[in-house]
């Protein structure tokens, strides 16, 4: 990406990185411990290489993905997987796809790695992914990588 001059990332990896035990590390383990797995762990390490590489990024670490219509839900955004606490912990990919053009428009000034949901609106008006993530880019928070 520095070789051709991109000034900012967008990619979009996992929620559960900062739980070494989460289910998503034990896919293609044996039953020992033994063999490939880690994929969060490997998708931790290779987000802090971003985010350590001068770069400016936006990790979007979406919860469980589902085929719904995007767009009927409101975007929860927040860090370091305090997401997975709720009842409901998914999204659209076509909400996840809304959110990282939202990042290359209005996100593309502040680096941030953060976690994203949707929920059932609570007012008469949904934001757009836009304003959602202006609105959590004003509070500072990004992932902390060394969870």
């Amino acid at each position: 990406a520095k070789d051709v001059g991109a000034k900012h990332v967008v990619i979009v990896s996992s929620m559960g990185g900062t739980d070494p035990s989460n289910f998503l590390n034990r896919i293609g383990k044996k039953p020992d411990g033994s063999g490939n797995g880690d994929i969060l762990l490997w998708k931790r390490k290779a987000e802090r290489y971003l985010t350590e590489s001068g770069l400016g990024y936006t990790i979007i670490h979406p919860g469980g993905l589902t085929d719904g219509e995007s767009g009927v839900e409101e975007y929860v955004l927040d860090v370091d997987d305090v997401l997975l606490a709720s009842e409901k912990r998914s999204i659209t990919r076509g909400d996840v796809a809304k959110l990282c053009v939202a990042a290359l428009v209005v996100g593309k000034e502040q680096s941030v790695s953060l976690d994203c949901i949707t929920r059932e609106a609570s007012g008469d008006t949904i934001p757009s992914p836009e304003e959602a993530l202006a609105d959590f880019l004003k509070t500072g928070k990004t992932a902390n990588y060394d969870l």
